[in-house]
């Protein structure tokens, strides 16, 4: 199966969201998420930053309005754009449509460091994309993590300094989404 997780860390360990992904990418390699560690046996046998839910922070805030819309032309269409493949011609031909009007619905409104992030993400790479890694927003805490107040570690979130959710983290930690198998 897989599972989203979300790792928080100090904003001073990261300058750029380069800088968080690669440096969630070592911790979690480093602490065993994949193997022995923090995490005893590990929790995962792979993992990549961003995966199948690579986009999901711009998803939760800035891009709200958009995925939401999105989803209505989907339905619309009986077409699922994101995680879908089609073996009929005609579905693919639309399919293909509709990607292309996304990406230009997306560049149109997205913030100028994530313009040009494609629409259909390879959700196999592990480096994931600009918007994988975002210093974290009430926005985000509210839609994503004050579910997990009061723990610093489950099984759909970390903090790597050890630090039980709330509040205060707004502003203070980054946030990474990671996709994780086992």
């Amino acid at each position: 199966m897989h599972y989203r997780f979300f790792v928080t860390f100090n904003k001073d360990h990261a300058a750029t969201s380069q800088d968080a992904r690669d440096h969630v990418w070592q911790t979690l390699t480093n602490e065993g998420f994949c193997g022995e560690g923090r995490w005893a046996g590990g929790v995962a046998d792979w993992f990549v930053i961003g995966g199948r839910w690579s986009g999901e922070l711009s998803r939760h805030s800035w891009a709200r309005a958009l995925a939401e819309q999105m989803d209505t032309i989907e339905q619309q269409h009986d077409i699922q754009v994101w995680g879908a493949h089609y073996s009929d011609k005609g579905k693919q031909h639309l399919q293909a449509q509709l990607i292309e009007r996304f990406q230009e619905m997306w560049d149109a409104v997205a913030p100028p460091a994530y313009k040009g992030i494609p629409i259909e993400r390879d959700t196999y790479n592990e480096d994931g994309y600009e918007d994988d890694a975002v210093l974290l927003t009430q926005i985000l805490y509210d839609g994503l993590l004050k579910q997990y107040e009061g723990a610093s570690e489950d099984e759909h979130h970390a903090d790597l300094d050890y630090t039980k959710v709330s509040p205060a983290m707004v502003g203070k930690k980054w946030i990474v989404v990671v996709d994780y198998h086992n």
